[in-house]
């Protein structure tokens, strides 16, 4: 599903430059459930940028479903994300003035899919998260849980075969946290979709069955679980 060779990112910030990744090596097989750890700095949001094909890197080769995804066009690139990827975000990213549903349909009304099925798959997927009496509630409305759920629900709309969660749980309780890990583990298990975890919090990330442990940049190690 992805691989990583050699892979270097490299930020010029003014007359000098930050050496985000130093030649990773990484592969993520289908159905896999890895999460991917290490304190602030060490470079794994920006490891998940690559992977999610947000980014490309400086140096090396980055793999997903064996294409090359660096050499894509941006049309390729967009085009790649919305039928291959899923996106869970630490703030959740839902629009405001958009009820629960009308946030899950929007990768759906992106991909051009048939209109008829936009609603009924966007409310079967919250009624799978708990959410079915939350439909047309507005992000205000819903709890730092309830809307994390949405952001999931809208990662999934579009079936993509791989879900990539950025520090989801940050700013949940452990409670909220503990579920929202849960939801992934089912997904992983019942649905087959292979989930990479970014999370600086050793407990949640124990909860997938690989871990991959970054530090400077670097792969200090990798623990299974």
């Amino acid at each position: 599903m992805i691989k990583l060779r050699n892979v270097h990112k490299i930020y010029p910030m003014g007359g000098s430059s930050i050496h985000a990744l130093k030649g990773i090596d990484l592969k993520i097989a289908k159905g896999d459930f890895v999460s991917i750890m290490g304190p602030s700095g060490s470079g794994k949001s920006t490891m998940l940028h690559l992977i999610g094909v947000l980014d490309t890197q400086t140096k090396g080769t980055v793999l997903i479903k064996d294409t090359e995804v660096a050499k894509l066009s941006d049309e390729e690139r967009t085009s790649f994300r919305l039928k291959e990827i899923g996106f869970v975000f630490q703030f959740y990213s839902l629009l405001p003035e958009l009820t629960a549903l009308e946030n899950v349909l929007l990768p759906k009304m992106m991909s051009e899919k048939n209109h008829d099925d936009y609603r009924s798959s966007a409310k079967e997927i919250l009624m799978s998260l708990g959410l079915g009496e939350r439909l047309n509630n507005y992000p205000h409305q819903l709890s730092g849980g309830e809307q994390q759920r949405v952001g999931i629900a809208r990662a999934l709309i579009n079936s993509p075969e791989l879900l990539l969660a950025d520090e989801p749980t940050a700013s949940l309780d452990s409670k909220s946290a503990a579920n929202v890990i849960s939801i992934f583990r089912k997904l992983n298990e019942e649905s087959k979709q292979t989930v990479v975890l970014i999370t600086h919090e050793q407990d949640l990330g124990k909860m997938a069955d690989r871990g991959i442990f970054l530090r400077d940049g670097m792969i200090e190690k990798e623990k299974n679980f």
